[in-house]
């Protein structure tokens, strides 16, 4: 089997994976609305007793926009493979990546693209709704190129995103309980990459030092590309940025695991 019906395979598996209980599935779809509507009576509250009609540079119908489109991107991109890295590192799953001609890097992220492949087949139905509502109450203006830089850019922060997570989980080359670890370092990148609320709350100080990372680049940069909130000239100015970090953590990610693979005992499997 050469390497494109190889990979072709496992992008199918990843599919059938995702498809697999479908219940969970759906249940899944269903979580991402949970924090929408907390975020959505939180927000309502907020600009109902501050009196403003626009707080962090957002009016009130721009900053629920921002709250659906950065929680569905959130759900778009998440990872959750974290725990199958780790138990192919633990107990010696990584064996037949070693002696077969398949390379794991190339196995996880084409199983990650198949099991976000019917997520993103249904985000982009929920947000063709999404953006003809809000093109229709005057809250963004529709633009093709913001449509098209925004497919692209979502697809770059999938990536990105992937390639952060998989540098991060080396780590369990070297530590024993990992399960923290993911929990506090998943919470931190969605709270620096815009996906609970934008980044503006925190001061423009703090969003010019996170301009120079690359977690705006997955969920903050992607949601105001398609608002309207970035400006043209700053919207290819930031897709060079994002595949400059998707550049670097790819490197990155060659060289961590490479490194980490010395520790690798390769018991169990």
């Amino acid at each position: 089997m050469n390497r494109r019906r190889l990979y072709t395979a496992v992008f199918s598996m990843g599919i059938q994976h995702s498809m697999e209980y479908r219940f969970h599935f759906f249940l899944g779809l269903l979580g991402a609305a949970f924090p929408i509507l907390v975020q959505y009576f939180i927000w309502t509250a907020v600009y109902r007793h501050s009196g403003e009609t626009a707080l962090f540079s957002y009016s009130y119908h721009q900053i629920i926009l921002y709250t659906i489109l950065a929680g569905l991107v959130s759900k778009l991109i998440a990872t959750q493979f974290e725990h199958q890295i780790v138990d192919d590192i633990k107990n010696g799953g990584l064996n037949k990546y070693l002696i077969k001609p398949v390379s794991y890097f190339g196995y996880r992220l084409v199983s990650f693209f198949g099991q976000k492949a019917i997520y993103y087949g249904i985000t982009a139905v929920m947000l063709v709704g999404i953006i003809w509502i809000a093109a229709a109450g005057d809250v963004i203006e529709l633009q093709a190129v913001r449509l098209v830089l925004f497919a692209v850019t979502l697809w770059g922060a999938l990536l990105l995103n992937f390639l952060i997570a998989y540098c991060i989980c080396a780590s369990a080359f070297y530590l024993n309980e990992i399960s923290y670890f993911f929990v506090i370092t998943s919470l931190l990148v969605n709270i620096l990459s815009g996906g609970m609320f934008p980044l503006e709350i925190f001061g423009d100080s703090v969003v010019q030092a996170l301009q120079y990372t690359p977690f705006p680049y997955t969920i903050y940069f992607p949601v105001n590309v398609l608002s309207g909130k970035t400006e043209v000239g700053a919207m290819y100015q930031g897709l060079l940025i994002q595949c400059g970090w998707i550049l670097l953590f790819f490197l990155l990610s060659r060289l961590t695991w490479r490194v980490s693979m010395k520790k690798y005992s390769a018991v169990g499997g």
